[in-house]
């Protein structure tokens, strides 16, 4: 895989310079988290005056050129653009491997899944192309090993390249079949180290066996360059599969570690980031951006390219104008390699010819994007009420199913219009059964609660993080202020002492300590995928929405008054403690069934809002069924003085503003209520799980006298720094912009992410 002759894989025994650690000077050494863009394009042009941090100037032969990354999925092809594709990706990664004269390809894993090929074909269609592409070395990921250890070793042993990874150990403490924890290669005058890591929580990520142990990063990581530089290792790299919160601590812990590239995370930077020693570099997965650094001997950044490979009629960001780094080349311009497409070609024709006609139709978008982490998606209502449907196999009526966000793949949309049997596929690419168990109504709520992830311990902010059918609630995820209520199985509320029949895929159900403690009743032997493209296409024409199933609460205020006037009902609440502006536009009625009712207006005058809906649609809405438990919910820009956290609020993928709730008596709303009496008469415990105190006043006075909401907030603690201002999530034009639009980010701690 020589780039130039004086470049060779090193013997992992080779010790030439065995003992000589590299110098750990650096420019921007002491400055934790500093970004190195704006320095850069003095070093792009050998502009730099002095021989000492970013831009010296580096003798050729004294430095060396990391090209990252792979992180493919097991696809050939973008899940919604066939000229986004790897055959072209693979093109310009030979052009900037060519503008060097000592390079490296570096991996960082999940290249043989998720993908629909990657379920048909076990990750074998991925080595072949991948051994034609002169990788030097790929770090392991997780989803390596989605079709379990024995196949994942299969492909370790087929590959013309070596596979990394640091910290995960097989039963006696060595590195696991087909891999090597560290390896070290020839660059020029250099020797380069690099190793690979995967997240901690392997364990519930995928199929391994039980015996094999994942060491700490910080642990597995010093161990790895401390035998890197015994090893002669003048630079060490770690070819990460970990999120890009851990690359930070690590950055900040682990000496002699130089750089990061890649993550788990799916993350692109507009710039590097230099936190203390380390050069941390990510440029997200798939076929947008090919990524470079070069280091020198010092292990100290030189230079630092992104090229971004965009369809003709797409525009890039501002961005990318103003750093000489960033280029962008277009589809249009860019030639496939001939080899990977013939590759991709051969591999897909089949399922292509078996798939690729149309399935059903859709009269709306169907989106399964990462907005399935952090809303209530209409794809994902399609699915789990499809999933459902599952019990006939064992005459049984299921009452709930349920779907791990990180399991819905593609980050894609689709329709309105014809929809063909490869999308589906694409979106469901695990060998994941679906199954169905018992469990009673307490431990559905335990294990709705169980998933919300909360503000400010996931980077992505909070999320409920599954889709359901059959079930709906509200959530809130603030610190240590993880709750969900008014949780309504079929429209009513749940009973903690009944059985439900829950269906969900295996590997949800064996690695949930909640779900796992249910009854099995049905191993139903179907695949996700196939099963919902089988049931899809019998439906021929599908139309789904949103429906109210999950609903998140920042905020909840006191119960609403309620006045009528001869055609309308106005809703008096207060102003949230931690509002800064109310978004009158956002409100609507919601009963227990999920039907709800937009208002006609809303106005705030900085301590009430008072929200105005048509009379005889709000009274029919409470009248649709008995005890309706009507609520409230609106949106507003939270006040960050507010808000105990150390980031701007709302970081939440898929939310613009943080909600509130406030209860609404419908008794009032019918006109039921003598004057004065007018606050809510169906709690926030309507499904029997909060508690009230008796003594405490919650109602709302017609004068607008009543009782202050509550103006502390939770004891959040602080995030973890994200260090710089790096970390920023690239995204094109071609994403949606929304109240709802989800980032491209995916989570760590899912098996399917």
């Amino acid at each position: 895989m020589a780039r130039d002759s004086g470049m060779r894989e090193s013997d992992s025994t080779q010790d030439d310079h065995a003992g000589n650690t590299a110098s750990r000077r650096r420019f921007l050494g002491t400055t934790a988290g500093i970004s190195a863009g704006a320095l850069l394009p003095a070093a792009a042009t050998g502009a730099a005056e002095t021989g000492t941090g970013v831009g010296a100037a580096a003798d050729a032969d004294d430095t060396v050129t990391l090209v990252h990354d792979t992180h493919f999925h097991g696809r050939f092809f973008d899940a919604e653009e066939d000229e986004l594709n790897l055959a072209r990706y693979y093109t310009v990664v030979e052009d900037v491997l060519a503008d060097h004269d000592h390079s490296l390809f570096v991996g960082n894993g999940d290249d043989l899944a998720p993908s629909m090929l990657g379920l048909e074909y076990e990750g074998e269609h991925m080595i072949e192309a991948m051994n034609e592409m002169d990788v030097d070395v790929v770090g392991v990921g997780n989803h390596e090993y989605d079709f379990g250890a024995e196949v994942a070793t299969e492909r370790f042993e087929e590959s013309e390249f070596p596979w990394v990874v640091a910290n995960l150990l097989d039963e006696n403490g060595d590195a696991v079949p087909g891999t090597e924890r560290w390896k070290t290669f020839e660059a020029g005058d250099l020797t380069v180290g690099i190793f690979g890591l995967v997240s901690r929580n392997f364990h519930s990520l995928t199929d391994y066996p039980q015996e094999w142990q994942v060491l700490d990063y910080v642990e597995g990581s010093q161990e790895a360059v401390d035998a890197l530089r015994e090893e002669g290792a003048d630079v060490v790299v770690l070819a990460s599969h970990v999120s890009t919160g851990i690359h930070y601590t690590l950055a900040e812990a682990v000496e002699g570690l130089d750089a990061i590239v890649g993550s788990h995370s799916g993350v692109v930077f507009d710039e590097p980031d230099i936190v203390g020693d380390t050069v941390i570099s990510e440029f997200g997965d798939e076929f947008d951006h090919v990524g470079a650094i070069t280091l020198d001997a010092d292990g100290e950044l030189v230079d630092w390219e992104r090229t971004d490979l965009l369809l003709p009629e797409w525009d890039p960001l501002p961005v990318v104008e103003e750093y000489d780094e960033i280029s962008v080349r277009y589809t249009d311009e860019v030639e496939e390699d001939e080899t990977i497409a013939d590759i991709a070609e051969s591999w897909s024709a089949e399922l292509e010819a078996e798939l690729g006609q149309t399935a059903f139709e859709s009269e709306v978008e169907l989106d399964a994007t990462f907005d399935n982490y952090a809303v209530e998606t209409n794809w994902g209502n399609l699915m789990t009420d499809t999933m459902r449907s599952v019990g006939e196999i064992g005459d049984i009526e299921v009452d709930i199913a349920a779907q791990n966000a990180g399991g819905i793949r593609g980050d894609s949309t689709h329709g309105p219009g014809e929809i063909p049997g490869t999308a589906v596929m694409d979106i469901l690419p695990f060998p994941n059964e679906i199954e169905v168990v018992e469990i009673t109504g307490e431990q559905v709520r335990d294990y709705l609660e169980s998933e919300v992830r909360s503000h400010p311990d996931d980077q992505f902010g909070a999320q409920p993080a599954i889709q359901v059918s059959g079930v709906s609630y509200e959530w809130s995820g603030h610190a240590d202020e993880v709750w969900v209520d008014n949780v309504f199985v079929g429209g009513e509320p749940i009973d903690d002492e009944a059985t439900y029949y829950l269906a969900h895929n295996d590997y949800s159900i064996g690695n949930s300590d909640i779900l796992s403690e249910g009854e099995l009743v049905l191993e139903s032997g179907q695949f996700q995928g196939p099963y919902i493209l089988d049931q899809l296409e019998e439906k021929d024409t599908v139309a789904p929405e949103r429906e109210n199933r999950m609903l998140r609460v920042d905020e909840e205020v006191a119960a609403a008054t309620v006045a009528h006037d001869e055609e309308t009902i106005t809703l008096t609440i207060d102003v949230p403690s931690g509002a800064a502006e109310i978004a009158e536009e956002s409100f609507r009625a919601v009963i227990r069934t999920g039907d709800d009712l937009a208002a006609t207006g809303a106005s705030a005058d900085g301590e009430t809002v008072d929200v105005t809906f048509d009379a005889d649609e709000l009274a029919a809405l409470a009248e649709q069924v008995d005890e309706p438990v009507l609520r409230l919910f609106g949106e507003y820009e939270p006040d960050q003085d507010a808000w105990d956290y150390e980031f701007e609020v709302p970081t939440s993928d898929g939310y613009d503003r943080f909600k509130l709730k406030s209860d609404v008596s419908a008794s009032a709303v019918l006109g039921e209520e003598s004057d004065g009496d007018e606050s809510a008469d169906e709690g926030a415990d309507a499904d029997g799980d909060a508690e009230t105190d008796d003594d405490t006043d919650t109602d709302v006075g017609a004068d607008g006298d009543d009782a202050d909401p509550d103006d502390g907030l939770p004891g959040f603690g602080p995030l973890a720094a994200l260090g710089g201002g790096a970390a920023g999530t690239y995204l094109y034009a071609r994403q949606q912009s929304g109240d709802d639009t989800a980032s491209e980010s995916v989570r760590d701690d899912d098996r399917n992410a």
